[in-house]
């Protein structure tokens, strides 16, 4: 039993210190300014740009429909336990941020439905207002599997939207990471937390982007949180998900 406590806690401190590493481009930057017009990336992906924004304090969120914005839990302080119903008046989010134009919406935070950052999850579910006009689908039924093909949209470094282009959900590549956690290799950066994982078949989003570091150069691992976990999926019933 103590070695079980001891493994956690330098588990924990390890996880701790990763999730803080600022930078997550792992071997060649990947990363694809999305143009004003839309015309530089796979036309599958044409109808969901405009459902990404770009947090005002620093993060990327998704909407998933009516009012709902999917995105991390640290982007709002979580703690360990989920904290449901919280005021967030003073963040808002700016809508369709791509190169050569303006947003074509910005929202403001009305509720913090629900947030949690621990040891198996890092996701916020917020509502917002005005509405965008676009949402991504959630993947409700099958948990991503090692070598599914997934695709990230974010603003890293509070830059216009970039698509990481396309990689895969990894076996448990890195073991400082707590187990509950998805792995991929997408690039990404600061900003880019809470931005949603999204399956490249069926278009539908099968996790939350939370962070990542490099353990060398050009060698490292991201992190993200099942959308299968079950907070998630018990908050999105209620909502009528």
């Amino acid at each position: 039993m103590k070695s079980s406590i001891l493994f956690f806690l330098i588990t924990a401190v390890i996880w701790n210190a990763a999730a803080q590493e600022p930078f997550k481009i792992i071997g060649e930057n990947d990363l694809i300014a999305v143009d004003a017009k839309i015309t530089n990336i796979p036309y599958k992906y044409k109808k969901l740009v405009n459902a990404f924004g770009m947090l005002s304090m620093g993060c990327t969120g998704t909407h998933i429909g009516r009012g709902y914005v999917l995105t991390a839990g640290h982007c709002f302080w979580a703690g360990e336990e989920p904290t449901q119903d919280l005021a967030c008046e003073d963040t808002t989010i700016d809508w369709g941020v791509r190169t050569g134009i303006l947003p074509y919406l910005k929202s403001t935070c009305q509720k913090i439905i629900i947030t949690q950052k621990s040891m198996k999850s890092d996701f916020a579910i917020i509502k917002v207002f005005p509405v965008p006009e676009t949402f991504v689908q959630i993947e409700l039924l099958r948990k991503a599997a090692p070598r599914d093909v997934v695709t990230i949209f974010s603003h890293p470094e509070w830059l216009s939207l970039r698509w990481s282009k396309a990689c895969i959900v990894e076996f448990k590549l890195d073991p400082t990471l707590p187990p509950d956690f998805m792995q991929h290799e997408c690039d990404t950066n600061p900003v880019s937390s809470g931005a949603s994982i999204i399956d490249t078949q069926t278009l539908k989003i099968v996790g939350v982007h939370g962070g990542g570091f490099l353990h060398s150069p050009g060698f490292g691992i991201n992190y993200a949180t099942y959308i299968t976990n079950i907070e998630i999926i018990n908050t999105l019933k209620k909502l009528g998900f």
